[in-house]
């Protein structure tokens, strides 16, 4: 079973008695678990991969049950329902495109590993509506008093909904308006992941990267008149070209794995068409399926001033800012928007039940957990790594970004989400668009792939244009915007180059180390922004301790590593400690490698097995079916002579048939011959007794 060491989290000890848990598990990806106390402050949120250094690890979490003290948890939310509901199939408002057959009802089912990882669980358990989590992951922490809520997501294993609209308030809560019924509308989630395997990348996991990609090409008529055919008339084959193993698996991690057999297909439809021109026209396709579905909303009055996302489909930052366009006054997007951020959202789910619940807006999502210093340390003297404490580390990091140092960030509690906000963070200056491509080889990243910008709150609308809808979400990096004149020539390595930015807004309060150095760094160049990465190794999650954070600093030979409670780290001063852990990773690969093909060697044997079976199942079924025709050609004759005996007997009814008449008319007529003779009786009885009576 998979292990890891979860640092002592000093809160936990004055944990407030009647907590809510939160967890999220479905057997496939993106495990969580997340606390909030019964006034509906989040107190900690931690997704399984950040532990397991498995990115959207979905295996159980025995270990993250093992640190709860039960005793303070009032009741557990699960993002799940226990089971299906009574279901009644509905025409949508919202969704047009129906499958081309409905699913059956009983597709939809928990394997016996969900029961099972809940059975662990010693409170109370109440099961939320996955949707609705997603729903209330969003308008629980956006400070709206009402709002609309849309969600969306590739739906559950065990949930008829894929997503939904639906109607927040403080005063009422969560209530559905419609939701997105799973069993008869394709997903436009299905259809981009299906993309992203298609273009060469990891389904699941890669989306973003489409995203990246679509700013360099132009959507066509010819790809949206394919991507249509897909996604009306071909998706169950696209969406079977896809398929999960290792569900509920214990140690082997469950993913989503194209067929390469069924994606030939496909390919062979899009053969001519290019990467940039495929990435832009799903992109348009996706953003133009949103819309159209907020736009029936308002046609139905099903309307607010303000809007919540959630759902896997809004880590899509293009989408979100598409949606703030279109007409609201302010949006928040699910800073946790993916699965992970369903266990935050039953939580607070389940809390806003009580009478103590007073719903705050979300201004920080450090979430995650914090290390005590002397690990750090540990860490430090274990390795023998050289270190210089600071006095002002704020103004360090701002002086050696000014000489554009590249600086990674390693303090306080861990985020919870997708995004790096500055407490794993990698830090550089944005003024040279160069950087993307150095920064990108040192990260085995894409160059496709944009960097985003950190700026302080009071120097947004400098930076950028209409930022004022998206505030609040800008803080947690989850929508883009479009970038002024000014921001795209000081700042060029943090403009995409469609001219947008997905930026991260610092405020005082949020976060004031991030605000000092950026207040710092704008004193020393008179810039407004810097680039902010995710501090991880190459297809990694982002790091979570101090030893992640040494291993990912040296591996990646990034000039500086702040390190809280220790110093400033130089890669310079430590080159010897750089092999080390360069060894260590190569020893590591090598050993990934070996399992891989001993994983291989085994999926290959299994594989051999099953082709053996098949062909002895093949060999039988020839013989079986030789039989079967012997049989039905047996039958073919003994049908014949049943049907030969069939008109014999038909004849021989005729004939009995019209014998029966003859003998009808032949009694008919003995009958009348009776009567003939009887009359003549009747007559010699009379004259025969004339006769007498003159005799006599």
């Amino acid at each position: 079973m998979h292990t890891f060491t979860l640092p002592h989290m000093d809160f936990l000890d004055n944990l407030p008695s009647g907590s809510v848990l939160g967890v999220n598990y479905s057997g496939m990806h993106d495990s969580a678990i997340a606390l909030v106390a019964p006034d509906g402050t989040p107190l900690f949120a931690l997704s399984l991969e950040r532990l397991s250094r498995v990115k959207q690890d979905g295996r159980p979490l025995h270990h993250l049950f093992d640190d709860i003290p039960w005793e303070r948890i009032g009741k557990v939310a699960i993002s799940a329902q226990k089971s299906l509901p009574r279901y009644k199939a509905e025409k949508s408002n919202l969704l047009s495109t129906l499958l081309p057959n409905p699913r059956r009802h009983e597709t939809l089912s928990h394997g016996t590993g969900f029961y099972e990882v809940l059975s662990e669980i010693p409170c109370e358990k109440i099961f939320v509506g996955h949707q609705e989590a997603h729903a209330a992951s969003a308008f629980w922490g956006s400070g709206f008093e009402e709002s609309i809520c849309l969600t969306y997501d590739g739906g559950m294993s065990n949930d008829l909904w894929f997503g939904g609209l639906y109607r927040c308030s403080i005063k009422d809560g969560i209530q559905p308006v419609e939701q997105f019924d799973a069993l008869q509308y394709a997903k436009v989630t299905t259809l981009y992941t299906f993309v992203t395997a298609l273009l060469g990348l990891m389904p699941m996991r890669h989306e973003g990267k489409v995203t990246g990609l679509a700013a360099y090409g132009k959507p066509t008529l010819r790809c949206n008149d394919l991507l249509t055919k897909w996604f009306e008339k071909d998706f169950f084959d696209l969406e079977n070209a896809l398929y999960w193993v290792n569900c509920y698996g214990q140690e082997a991690i469950p993913q989503l794995v194209p067929s390469d057999a069924k994606f030939r297909t496909f390919h062979a439809q899009s053969d001519g068409i290019g990467k940039e021109e495929l990435a832009a026209s799903i992109q348009n396709f996706a953003e133009r399926h949103v819309l159209q579905i907020l736009n029936k909303a308002r046609s139905l009055g099903w309307v607010s001033r303000n809007i919540c996302l959630a759902g896997g489909l809004f880590s899509n930052v293009k989408i979100n800012q598409r949606v703030a366009e279109s007409g609201f006054g302010q949006l928040f997007v699910a800073p946790a928007m993916t699965d992970d951020g369903t266990a935050l959202g039953a939580a607070w789910c389940v809390a806003s039940g009580s009478k103590q619940f007073k719903p705050r807006p979300l201004n920080t999502i450090f979430l995650g957990p914090k290390y005590p210093e002397s690990i750090a340390h540990a860490s430090i003297r274990k390795n023998e790594i050289t270190f210089q404490p600071l006095t002002s580390p704020e103004k360090t990091i701002a002086e050696l970004l000014s000489q554009k140092n590249v600086v990674a960030v390693f303090r306080g509690a861990a985020e919870f989400g997708p995004r790096s906000l500055g407490n794993r963070s990698i830090l550089a200056s944005a003024e040279n668009k160069d950087i993307n491509q150095s920064l990108n080889d040192r990260l085995s990243r894409t160059e496709f792939m944009p960097f985003a910008p950190m700026t302080r709150d009071e120097d947004a609308s400098l930076c950028y244009h209409e930022i004022a809808r998206v505030r609040h979400a800008a803080q947690f990096m989850t929508v883009t915007v479009d970038c002024t004149d000014r921001m795209q020539k000081m700042c060029p390595a943090v403009v995409h180059v469609d001219g947008t930015a997905r930026p991260q807004l610092v405020t005082m309060q949020n976060n004031p180390f991030m605000h000092a150095v950026l207040t710092e760094y704008k004193k020393m160049t008179g810039r407004l922004a810097i680039v902010n990465t995710s501090f991880n190794v190459h297809e990694e999650p982002i790091v979570c301790s101090p030893e992640d954070a040494l291993r990912g600093f040296f591996e990646s030979g990034l000039d500086h590593l702040y390190l809280e409670g220790v110093g400033l780290i130089s890669y310079q001063e430590n080159q010897l400690v750089a092999i080390k852990y360069l060894k260590e990773k190569i020893k590591r690969k090598s050993h990934k490698d070996v399992l891989t093909a001993s994983l291989i060697k085994s999926l290959d044997a299994s594989l051999a097995e099953r082709t053996e079976w098949l062909e002895k199942t093949g060999k039988d079924l020839q013989e079986r079916t030789e039989e079967l025709l012997e049989t039905r050609q047996t039958l073919a004759g003994r049908t014949q002579e049943l049907m030969e005996t069939r008109q014999t007997l038909v004849e021989r009814t005729e004939e009995l048939v019209e014998t029966r008449q003859t003998l009808v008319e032949r009694t008919q007529e003995l009958v009348e011959t009776r009567q003939t003779l009887v009359e003549r009786t009747q007559e010699l009885v009379e004259t025969r007794q004339n006769i007498a009576s003159r005799l006599s």
